[in-house]
């Protein structure tokens, strides 16, 4: 089989919808996100989902011994940890008034302990080698089916749309939560909001690029658009553009070379597009920065007559 052909089967196909579906939700979505200072989500998310997971299959296991995994039920465990996560997150910056960072850190360290625990009892049990945990910690693009393709269309379609409705507002609280304050905005609905979208995100992604690497995927490509546009509309879209084409590109390469981490691949994509968009870009590449000082330079040398 030569490499168009594995390029164009049909698996291969799935595999690269789902992953490019992922990319431009991610892309969306970590727009806001890096805008609003909270990088970090993303990693609490992720690092967050994988007791959800564990004690899902326990419970699941208990309940149907001869079954197996069940993949709806280990996402929504994921889903509802997370959520604990994002919803510990909140509260403790609200009402604790502790630092981001710290929060942040409080939540991801002890969620993520609490989950190995959980796995080391997993793998204890007599089931634990079917849980495949380490596809959710590491993911497995592989097994993407056309279910889950599905999903991360609702998710894709819901991103753009809610975006679009709450840019306005998701802007002003991103850039003067004060004056949203002040202005009445619902800040603590608009921030559940993102952080639900966040959640959405996240959990889709965690087959194709895992619990680990999905946060690269949020903040690697929104970091990329700035260095090509100042303004939140042609951010978002740039964004959604570099998370589809980092993700397709490590579909595509992982499909060629045996063996190769999809997710691990697609994180490697992303920082290319990155040192590209470090360099080239149009708005603060390097090269453009290099350029304009060099101009500047030859000026002062050599005024123009007066």
């Amino acid at each position: 089989m030569n490499k168009l052909e594995v390029i164009f089967a049909y698996n291969t196909l799935i595999v690269l919808a789902g992953t490019m579906l992922l990319g431009i939700a991610a892309g969306i979505t970590g727009t806001f996100l890096m805008l609003r200072r909270r990088s970090l989500a993303g990693d609490v998310i992720g690092h967050a989902a994988l007791p959800g997971v564990a004690i899902a299959f326990l419970i699941y296991a208990s309940i149907a011994p001869e079954a197996g995994k069940s993949l709806p039920v280990m996402l929504l465990g994921g889903s509802i940890a997370s959520a604990l996560g994002m919803l510990a997150a909140l509260w403790l910056r609200n009402v604790g008034r502790l630092p981001e960072d710290a929060v942040m850190a409080i939540v991801l360290s002890t969620f993520f302990g609490v989950g190995v625990v959980l796995l080391s009892i997993v793998q204890a049990s007599p089931t634990g080698a079917q849980a495949g945990l380490r596809d959710f910690i590491f993911g497995q693009a592989a097994a993407i089916r056309i279910s889950d393709v599905t999903l991360l269309a609702i998710i894709t379609i819901g991103t753009i749309l809610i975006s679009n409705l709450l840019m306005k507002e998701w802007a002003l609280m991103c850039f003067d939560e004060g004056l949203a304050r002040v202005l009445g905005y619902p800040i603590r609905t608009l921030d559940f909001l993102l952080m639900a979208l966040v959640v959405a995100v996240c959990v889709a992604g965690m087959q194709a690029v895992g619990l680990l690497l999905i946060v690269a995927l949020l903040i690697i490509p929104p970091t990329a658009a700035r260095f090509w546009s100042d303004s939140i509309g042609p951010n978002i879209w740039l964004s959604a553009i570099f998370g589809a084409v980092s993700a397709t590109t490590g579909g595509i390469a992982s499909a060629l070379v045996a063996k190769l981490s999809t997710g691990a691949i697609i994180v490697v994509a992303a920082a290319i597009v990155l040192i590209f968009s470090i360099l080239l870009g149009s708005k603060h590449g390097l090269l453009l920065r290099w350029w304009a000082r060099r101009v500047m330079r030859q000026e002062a040398r050599n005024p123009p007559p007066a």
